[in-house]
């Protein structure tokens, strides 16, 4: 378990968390959402022990993810959105590196790199952008680590390459781990997120079970609003696309949409309320 109690953490004067409270329960593939500057690589930093909280406690694993003791360190592995490349091939990576992970498994390590189409003899200083993505997320996901942060994971992935990666999430997801994964693009891994946490406002928004999707929640085309439990409407070609306190399936994109402008009414529909009146704004309604 990945757990925050209390946590308060600011960059100078700014808060940006306090007394944030956070519990990931181990055998999930969290889905961590937000806008831009919600805090989300900072959450992460905080659960691999990279940033340190002013006050309150990040726990992984029964420990203080903020004392970087050796067994702390490998239990953890944090992938950020531009990994460092390494002067090293990841075969000669894996031979100087791969003794700090003493659950490392170098077989699926080097059965990722072939899946990822990562030239295991080439210096990952060297590769582009997408390419030391690949090789650091077959690291983290072979790494044996317990608790695993992957921060923007599909960014600078092609269209093959984020297959791969979806099939190989699905396969390191166990029932001892946590996996955390922040995304802005939410339709590339939404079958394997669950739950689902959105962090807005220096708080945890919503957090919720991803079967909410699709047994509370469904987006429906329609010509007219009127008459439905609307939650949130996007005005489009063939009249609205709404999200509906329906059961029948979501879209992610459309739910973290309707979850942070109209946060109460995503939150009476997830408890099987009424959401109330939708009032689309002026300009949806030219």
């Amino acid at each position: 378990m990945v757990r925050f109690d209390a946590v308060t953490f600011a960059y100078g004067k700014r808060p940006l968390f306090e007394g944030l409270d956070l519990a990931m329960e181990a055998g999930s593939t969290v889905g961590l959402l937000g806008l831009n500057g919600a805090g989300k690589t900072s959450l992460l930093k905080l659960g691999a022990g990279a940033l340190f909280p002013a006050s309150g406690r990040v726990e992984v694993f029964g420990r203080d993810a903020g004392s970087r003791s050796a067994a702390s360190l490998a239990d953890v592995c944090f992938v950020p959105e531009d990994p460092w490349g390494p002067a090293l091939s990841p075969e000669k990576w894996l031979l100087r590196y791969g003794a700090f992970r003493p659950a490392m498994d170098a077989g699926l390590f080097r059965s990722l790199l072939g899946e990822f189409a990562v030239d295991p003899d080439k210096s990952v200083a060297k590769m582009s952008y997408g390419q030391r993505k690949k090789f650091a997320v077959a690291a983290a996901l072979s790494s044996g680590a317990r608790a695993v942060f992957l921060d923007e994971p599909t960014n600078g992935l092609d269209i093959p390459s984020k297959a791969q990666f979806r099939r190989a999430l699905a396969a390191a997801s166990s029932p001892d781990r946590v996996i955390v994964v922040s995304t802005h693009q939410a339709r590339d891994l939404e079958n394997l997120l669950d739950p689902i946490v959105i962090l807005h406002g220096g708080r945890i928004l919503h957090s919720f079970p991803a079967s909410d999707l699709s047994d509370k929640l469904s987006v429906q085309r329609l010509p007219s609003l009127e008459g439905r439990r609307v939650i949130y409407a996007e005005r489009d070609a063939l009249g609205w696309t709404a999200l509906l306190a329906e059961p029948g399936g979501a879209d992610l994109e459309l739910a973290f949409t309707a979850a942070v402008s109209r946060p109460e009414a995503f939150r009476t529909a997830l408890d099987g309320r009424d959401p109330g009146t939708f009032t689309p704004d002026a300009g949806d309604l030219k």
